[in-house]
């Protein structure tokens, strides 16, 4: 199985991979925008491992997710603008992204047949 994992570097996708990586024989493919929330250094132990693809991309990126997302045959979506106080500061990338961006993400998984979805 092949699994895409959406804000994949942060603190809980890196997390969530790891037990993946650890508990199944799953290909795992990290999509992250390593905005301030997303670091690469979470998947340190990871990332050398064959099964672990990363892509840096952002969810709001229809061509991006769709060419990383193909052959994937479940996603699970950690991608979020998560901080209040980031929402208050600066709403249209709240909504760009925890809005638009969950938009791609469920029109392009449904386009490519994508079985299961966690949001």
């Amino acid at each position: 199985m092949k699994l895409f994992v959406t804000g994949g570097a942060g603190f809980i996708g890196s997390n969530f991979a790891r037990h993946i990586m650890s508990t199944t024989d799953h290909q795992v493919v990290v999509f992250d925008a390593l905005t301030y929330a997303g670091n690469l250094r979470n998947l340190d132990d990871l990332i050398d491992d064959p099964r672990l693809t990363f892509v840096h991309g952002n969810i709001c990126d229809r061509d991006a997710v769709r060419n990383s997302m193909e052959g994937c045959d479940e996603v699970v979506h950690f991608a979020a603008e998560s901080h209040v106080d980031r929402s208050l500061l600066d709403p249209d990338v709240f909504v760009r992204t925890n809005c638009d961006g969950t938009n791609v993400m469920c029109d392009v998984a449904a386009q490519l047949g994508v079985r299961r979805f966690v949001h």
